[in-house]
């Protein structure tokens, strides 16, 4: 077991990630007719809530394995191996695979919480947000104090660079910049306390891993069930019928009436 770990630390994820990427651009015509090109994504595992809730949260997942365009794609491959490689190298592998299926995976469920029910999201931008997250992690664990890093002038850029992007995912209508804070907020957290935890565990440590932990199992319920929002209720009682569909839009008025 020990062996294949350590070929299996030896595997460039950063790659594979890559070539995922790119052959899935492929096989869901990117370059083709838009209809169909839509009608793939949606095929492939394009992340919208609805899809989620109807009993597939895989969704949560591979969304961040497809690109809309292909300004798109180029522009996160090249966020990928702009800081992909030295994070892989640094982590290993297997942990540096881990990040990006844990980020993934946050970045789809923000989107859930907070996106329109019917919103489309594909991209690997979550996943790419939950390596910056990582990166500020492993800076706040190698200095004398949690903020030594920013002494420093690479730390700064980093610093800068993440800003620039969460500005430009406000500004601009089409980019979801829900899936970039969740991304970049499970990046952070995963690596804090589980990736770099430090030389000792503290009680305190293992309670903050306890209660990130109990926030994203949360996180993944209130997107598998979200019970209490009135686009979900709305959405549900239009496809129920009889007492089904009486006791959803009596929940509906009472969620938008009480807000």
């Amino acid at each position: 077991m020990k062996d294949l770990l350590q070929h299996a630390d030896e595997m460039p994820v950063t790659l594979v990630v890559a070539i995922a990427y790119g052959t899935l651009a492929v096989v869901t015509k990117m370059f083709g007719p838009a209809e169909q090109f839509a009608e793939n994504l949606h095929r492939f595992g394009m992340l919208t809530p609805q899809l989620v809730t109807a009993g597939e949260p895989w969704r949560l997942l591979t969304y961040a394995f497809l690109h809309g365009n292909a300004l798109h794609l180029v522009f996160n491959l090249m966020m990928l191996f702009g800081i992909g490689p030295q994070l892989e190298r640094t982590l290993g592998s297997v942990r540096f695979a881990a990040l990006y299926v844990v980020t993934a995976v946050g970045g789809g469920l923000m989107v859930c919480l907070t996106q329109p029910f019917q919103q489309a999201v594909v991209g690997g931008s979550g996943a790419l947000f939950g390596m910056l997250g990582c990166a500020v992690a492993l800076l706040m664990r190698s200095g004398r104090h949690s903020f030594a890093f920013l002494e420093f002038e690479g730390p700064r850029r980093l610093m800068a660079m993440i800003v620039a992007n969460l500005v430009i995912g406000f500004l601009l209508p089409f980019v979801s910049n829900s899936g970039h804070i969740g991304g970049l907020l499970t990046g952070f957290a995963f690596t804090l306390f589980w990736l770099a935890p430090g030389r000792q565990r503290s009680p305190l440590r293992l309670a903050w891993r306890a209660v990130v932990l109990l926030l994203f199992v949360s996180a993944g319920f209130a997107s598998l069930v979200p019970v209490t929002r009135a686009d979900y209720l709305a959405g549900a009682a239009l496809a129920a019928q009889g007492e089904r569909r009486e006791q959803l839009e009596r929940a509906f008025f009472e969620v938008t009436t009480r807000r």
